[in-house]
């Protein structure tokens, strides 16, 4: 189900992945269990551990396709694009 916090849906968020890294702006809401993320209009990179992902350094995620992590994953990873396009991560937050 749709993660639910005070009798309303959390929001979707969309990241913009550029060459700087960057990780989601807005916490995760602490009811959320699970994750759903798909890369949108490139590759790229990301890392899980605090280090900076470069677009050598770190696990590739490919345009096009999606992903389901726990909240904790999700809210450590980092990303970076993989080469010259910008690309969009789009997170959906879910419950059990």
């Amino acid at each position: 189900n749709p993660a639910w916090a005070s009798s309303a849906a959390v929001a979707d968020q969309r990241l913009t992945v550029s060459s700087t890294a960057i990780a989601f702006q807005t916490a995760f809401n602490a009811s959320t269990d699970f994750v759903v993320l798909d890369v949108q209009g490139a590759d790229v990179m990301c890392t899980f551990d605090g280090s900076a992902p470069t677009t050598t350094n770190g696990h590739r995620l490919y345009d096009g396709s999606h992903y389901t992590w726990s909240r904790g994953t999700a809210s450590q990873a980092q990303f970076i694009r993989q080469a010259g396009a910008d690309a969009a991560i789009h997170a959906s937050e879910f419950q059990i």
